[in-house]
């Protein structure tokens, strides 16, 4: 059941939860008390080991909440099975992360947006990391982390202002729109894409995004509404995993036959202006450890910034 307010767009929301007994309840009392009620929530339980299917089972007798069981698939996979599961009638979807938590007027306020912006695909807000205790903790670091998206513009990276759209160009170089939790998509969108690519373990979420946004924008909501869940059990805190699929990120996207003409020129700039930046950048540094004494270190950085210049496009073999 979606019940709701009349007149209100319904909003999928799919839980993907894998041991998360401890955090799955908070996060459910966060999603089901929006101030926009027209929501279909669907809990998907990936084979966990933990009571956390119990927790929603016994404790959550809301009409709009459902849970499904299922054999361990992975997150790619369970999203779209949720995904697959909502109703007709939803027309937005939120991929909730099961330990995050939001503002009660996220969903509200994302969704006026939207309803501001047709040429979008989706809206997202600010997240900032919260520990265990679901007390605020960096002093703000995450939050900076979202804002300070850049893109190549006249081949320099610049930044961008907080209210600008994020797109193709940026998206494909780096991803600083996270947790999907304060993200805000139109069902169509995702449904024409074909939701999520299992390949991925813990990039599957940009990989999407990337792909959205060959179909329009994302418009920024600039306020902390989403708390981001930082504890030692995060899959994003693989940093071999996390190199190795932000590698095959930027060949699929740069290699992929859904870009039009327009998208490849955007993406080969974007691309080449990043490494004259990072070769810039590197080379500035190996100048400053050459100047402190250590010409072995600037000898290694020198020739670490040379390898951006040689890089003119992703290798396809990332992407394999």
């Amino acid at each position: 059941m979606t019940a709701g307010r009349a007149g209100e767009a319904t909003i999928g929301v799919v839980i993907p939860l894998y041991n998360g007994a401890r955090h799955i309840a908070e996060t459910l009392r966060s999603v089901l008390g929006q101030t926009h009620s027209a929501l279909q929530v669907i809990v998907l339980d990936d084979g966990s080991s933990d009571k956390g299917a119990d927790i929603v089972r016994t404790g959550f007798p809301d009409p709009r909440l459902s849970l499904v069981q299922k054999a361990n698939e992975g997150i790619a996979r369970t999203r779209n099975t949720g995904l697959a599961l909502l109703g007709t009638d939803v027309e937005f979807v939120v991929f909730m992360d099961h330990d995050d938590l939001v503002a009660p007027d996220l969903y509200e306020r994302l969704l006026g947006l939207l309803e501001r912006r047709a040429d979008a695909v989706g809206a997202y807000a600010i997240a900032d990391w919260i520990d265990v205790a679901s007390a605020p903790i960096g002093a703000g670091e995450f939050a900076r982390f979202m804002r300070e998206r850049q893109a190549v513009r006249g081949g320099r990276v610049v930044p961008l202002a907080p209210d600008e759209d994020a797109t193709l160009p940026e998206l494909f170089l780096e991803n600083h729109l996270y947790p999907p939790s304060g993200i805000l998509l139109r069902r169509e969108a995702v449904d024409a894409i074909g939701g999520f690519d299992p390949r991925y373990r813990v990039a599957d979420d940009w990989d999407a995004l990337v792909r959205l946004s060959r179909r329009g924008p994302l418009v920024p909501l600039d306020e902390i509404l989403v708390g981001y869940r930082r504890h030692g059990a995060n899959a994003s805190g693989n940093t071999a995993l996390n190199v190795r699929e932000s590698r095959a990120v930027w060949s699929r996207t740069y290699f992929s036959s859904d870009n039009s003409a327009a998208d490849r020129r955007a993406l080969r700039a974007a691309w080449r202006g990043m490494q004259r930046h990072k070769f810039r950048a590197k080379s500035a540094a190996a100048g400053r450890e050459l100047r402190a004494g250590r010409p072995l270190n600037a000898c290694r950085g020198q020739l670490d910034a040379l390898a951006h210049l040689a890089l003119v496009r992703p290798l396809r073999r990332w992407g394999r």
